[in-house]
């Protein structure tokens, strides 16, 4: 367990019971020791732990079964808000962030999809160009000193993604970044299963720019797996469809036919709205009727 985030945590509690901070450590710690332990510099001692959950008048146990609880409703609020901001439902976005106002925010990764989030709503509504976006989003995550960086970790992954998504300047380093550091070992993905599929997604899709096609098809088949396994499907349909894609363009006819099946298979487990543009972009992409290839694997299916 984090006992930094821990004790941010217990000191929202004390604020809440209205302590003041002189009172919580008086006899158990000193304030300067005590900053130390805030910041992360040094472990703090579980005895001390014990003793300001007692000055507070909780168990430690109910205070850290509280607090993961917490985290973790705290992370839900945090992805429903981002997912809104990126599907365009901004007045719902709005609302969520309205309503829950006095988030504690006390994990670093929640703070910056916070960030983002909002980041990307000003974006998404006109009140920030992309250059102001790219630029913010830079100073935030201290763009040159994270790519400096031998290892990465998912939520850097994640940042660098978007601006690769918006800048076309930065695109081409950071994807020979990434790929570097995806051929040695060193990207540090988690158990966010989630999180990890957006960063595979990130690499697929510009893959796909740079007509690696080979490369892309691998990642796909991992993230695709990847999906399978943990019963992960969000955004699954472009996994297939930028695999179907790239079987088009090396003229592999035989895994295209499939990878688009897969593709199709997967949209009819969206609503109808985003299917029925789905299939717009395919036919426009490939030049094939959607709804004719359909009929076709029926007829295949019945022979």
């Amino acid at each position: 367990m984090d006992t930094q985030k821990l004790l941010n945590y217990m000191d929202n509690l004390r604020v809440g019971r209205k302590m003041s901070q002189a009172t919580y450590l008086f006899e158990i710690v000193s304030q300067r020791h005590y900053y130390r332990y805030r910041r992360g510099e040094t472990e703090i001692p579980f005895d001390i732990l014990n003793k300001l959950a007692n000055r507070l008048e909780i168990p430690l146990l109910k205070i850290i079964s509280s607090f993961q609880a917490h985290s973790q409703a705290e992370r839900e609020i945090i992805l429903n808000i981002y997912n809104l901001v990126i599907r365009r439902r901004f007045s719902e976005a709005k609302q969520l962030i309205k309503e829950h106002k006095n988030l504690l925010l006390l994990d670093n990764e929640n703070q910056l999809f916070y960030f983002l989030s909002k980041l990307l709503l000003k974006f998404y509504q006109n009140s920030i160009s992309d250059i102001e976006m790219i630029d913010t989003l830079k100073e935030k995550i201290d763009y040159d000193n994270t790519m400096k960086k031998q290892f990465l970790h998912d939520s850097e992954l994640y940042m660098l993604g978007v601006i690769m998504e918006y800048s076309d300047l930065d695109r081409k380093i950071i994807l020979k970044k990434i790929d570097k550091l995806r051929k040695d070992n060193q990207l540090l993905l988690s158990g966010n299963v989630l999180l990890n599929f957006q960063v595979y997604f990130w690499i697929i899709k510009n893959y796909g720019r740079a007509s690696r096609f080979d490369e892309l098809i691998e990642i796909a088949d991992i993230a695709i797996a990847t999906a399978k396994k943990h019963y992960c499907y969000y955004s699954l349909e472009y996994l297939y469809y930028y695999k179907a894609l790239a079987y088009h363009r090396l003229k592999k006819e035989k895994e295209f036919d499939e990878a688009l099946t897969n593709t199709i298979r997967t949209l009819f487990q969206v609503d109808e709205f985003k299917r029925v543009n789905f299939f717009k972009t395919i036919e426009k992409d490939t030049e094939i009727n959607v709804k004719e290839f359909i009929i076709d694997k029926i007829k295949e299916e019945f022979e």
